[in-house]
Formats: C-alpha cells, structure tokens, sequence
C-alpha cells in the first residue's frame, strides 16, 4: 500500500512531464499544505496529490494505476 508520503514524493518526481504543468503544480502544492496543518487532512491531500499525478502522467500511466491500486 502506498503511503501519503510515497505518493508527494512520486507527484513531485513527476512535475513538468506533463502538458497541464501549472495544474500539477497546484494541486500539490494543495496537498503539501494539506498536509503541513497542525491537524493534517490526510484523505483531502491524497485527492490532491493523485489529481496532480493525473495532470502530470495520465490516468493511464503505471505510476498512477500503482497510486490508485493502494
């Protein structure tokens, strides 16, 4: 099962491979902050990190499938 952590650190490995670079880049910078609260919202900065492996990579790309898959 992947982790939260696993999945920051594959979205960000995956910056600027995609055409919709400023969305990825969004959408985890959302689930960085998400993630540095006093009280972390952990499913909310999932969906944010795995909606910017979606912007950088696809849907269909091994990494994503492997993110989804748990």
């Amino acid at each position: 099962m992947m982790t939260i952590n696993a999945l920051l650190i594959l979205a960000r490995k995956h910056l600027g491979t995609g055409a919709m670079d400023s969305s990825a880049r969004l959408c985890l910078c959302d689930a960085i902050r998400l993630m540095a609260r006093d009280e972390p919202d952990y499913d909310a900065a999932w969906d944010r990190a795995l909606r910017s492996l979606a912007y950088s990579v696809g849907i269909w790309h091994a990494d994503y499938r492997r993110a989804v898959k748990g």
